[in-house]
């Protein structure tokens, strides 16, 4: 089947940087164009080779491609469909890369030409740091990358996107638009709106701030939390019909708790913490997140000067690099902890050998799938 000879991404951030350098991977022997309103990030771009041409004007960029990628926010999309227009080629397909797809669906229909065939995409993936600088051609590795046609979309159209996503590492699943933004909303939207909540649960007013006794299990349940709230506040809008069923099932569900709990109901109590542990087991680790897990090695060390510049010389003198570290609570005597966070389990173990040999004890190993504590120090 005929590969996309001329591919125009408008937006060179983390994901349009990371399908050109994911593209460029693969061995695409096509032409890329980038375009953004951001000439340093255009002229980053050139540098690292991930783009053949550049140009600041989407209507530039489109001219000549037979495959335009949006990868700009949601909301830009009304605007920059009415510039691009007039300047598309008519054998061109259009795609995006939006967290929504029936808004997105709409305003296609609405602001392009009858003949130009729109397929909606959405990966799934990302991270929580933004921009060119921070893409890189794994990023859609192992990740479902969502299809969603419109009316027009031709099924021969939709196989040589599906072989484009193929191409990048990820897992295309063809959805109707509507379907799509119900999945997101149940496995992505409404959580990211109870963490937000369940951090914010610390800003009520108490006696005193509850933020110092902060652990590992509140930072896990919160942890998407931090991701981009402008992007966010776009998606809660443009999906807000699938948001709002997914919260008023939530509501449902809390009331049922709260009155399982006010009656003393032990059974029925258990019997729900029992199936979600029976759920959230049998959820894969393969899939891939906008914000990668942190692996974490937590290590008990001695309350003096220099130690913590000793822990992360043995680690960097490895060649491993460090994602996060954090100084915990002090702990009572002579011991203080230090948490430190990898961005992948390989390097979590390799810092793990290193340690041990170094003479630093682990009190605690956790990752995405990994809860361990370290018998010598229980």
């Amino acid at each position: 089947m005929q590969q996309f000879q001329e591919i125009a991404i408008i937006g060179m951030g983390l994901i349009g940087g990371s399908l050109a350098l994911a593209l460029k991977k693969s061995g695409y022997s096509g032409t890329i164009i980038g375009c953004d309103a951001s000439m340093e990030s255009l002229q980053h771009a050139m540098n690292i080779g991930v783009v053949d041409r550049i140009y600041q004007q989407p209507k530039d960029a489109v001219m000549n491609a037979d495959l335009v990628i949006l990868a700009v926010p949601v909301g830009c999309y009304v605007q920059l469909f009415e510039e691009i227009a007039l300047y598309l080629s008519p054998h061109v397909v259009v795609t995006d890369v939006g967290s929504v797809k029936g808004h997105v669906k709409k305003v296609a229909e609405k602001y392009l030409p009858n003949h130009i065939q729109f397929l909606g995409g959405h990966p799934m993936a990302g991270s929580e740091k933004g921009g060119i600088k921070a893409a890189t051609p794994f990023l859609f590795e192992n990740a479902y990358y969502f299809l969603a046609p419109n009316g027009n979309t031709e099924r021969g159209t939709i196989e040589r996107v599906e072989n484009l996503v193929k191409r990048i590492g990820a897992f295309p699943v063809v959805v109707e638009a509507h379907e799509h933004d119900k999945i997101v909303a149940q496995i992505s939207h409404v959580p990211h709106l109870a963490a937000v909540l369940v951090a914010n649960l610390l800003e009520k007013r108490n006696s005193i701030s509850y933020i110092p006794f902060v652990g590992g299990g509140f930072r896990d349940t919160t942890r998407i939390a931090a991701g981009n709230p402008r992007m966010w506040k776009d998606i809660f809008f443009y999906n807000k019909d699938a948001i709002v069923e997914g919260i008023e099932s939530l509501e449902g569900m809390l009331q049922d708790f709260k009155r399982k709990l006010l009656n003393a109901e032990g059974v029925a109590i258990l019997e729900e913490l029992e199936k979600a542990k029976k759920i959230r087991d049998s959820i894969p680790h393969t899939g891939r997140d906008y914000i990668p897990p942190i692996y974490d090695l937590i290590i008990d060390v001695e309350d003096r000067p220099g130690v913590l510049r000793e822990l992360t010389q043995v680690i960097g003198n490895h060649d491993i690099n460090i994602k996060e570290i954090e100084i915990l609570h002090a702990r009572e005597g002579e011991l203080g902890a230090v948490r430190i966070g990898f961005a992948s389990m390989m390097e979590q173990e390799k810092a793990l050998r290193v340690l041990e040999i170094g003479g630093f004890p682990l009190t605690y190993r956790k990752g995405e799938n990994e809860d361990v504590y370290n018998p010598q120090n229980s």
